[in-house]
């Protein structure tokens, strides 16, 4: 192989890695804080954290009512999905805690969460969070 094609495979796997990396940082960003946010929310929503289904899936929050998916704003289609998953799961009504660091930023997937909660009968709960 020449070194002009060695060095172009080199290349490509640098820009592969730059990719991943960046992948795995944003990742990580948009679930960082949600464990802290459900152990702070749950005495206010009266329920049990992190309660591990026979699927070993886990609901964020539970209560007698609720089976509560807590996730960050630019995630509330997984958090619709999640949510009524374990409804099923638990045979409690779906509910959403949308995690909101800035409310005029993050409107647009208010708006869009709340749109599919009221037609499908999820309970939606904002919460505002401070950003770090």
């Amino acid at each position: 192989m020449s070194n002009k094609c060695q060095s172009g495979i080199a290349e490509i796997l640098i820009i592969v890695a730059f990719i991943v990396l960046t992948i795995c940082l944003v990742v990580s960003t948009l679930g960082a804080g949600e464990v802290e946010e459900c152990q702070r929310l749950a005495p206010k929503y009266n329920s049990e954290l992190e309660v591990v289904q026979w699927d070993k899936s886990r609901v964020d929050l539970l209560n007698e009512e609720y089976a509560i998916e807590a996730d960050w704003a630019p995630k509330w289609a997984e958090a619709v999905g999640q949510s009524l998953y374990y409804s099923i799961l638990t045979n409690k009504k779906p509910a959403i805690i949308l995690l909101v660091k800035d409310m005029n930023k993050e409107a647009k997937y208010i708006y869009r969460c709340q749109s599919v909660c009221v037609k499908h009968n999820i309970k939606l709960y904002i919460e505002e969070v401070e950003d770090e």
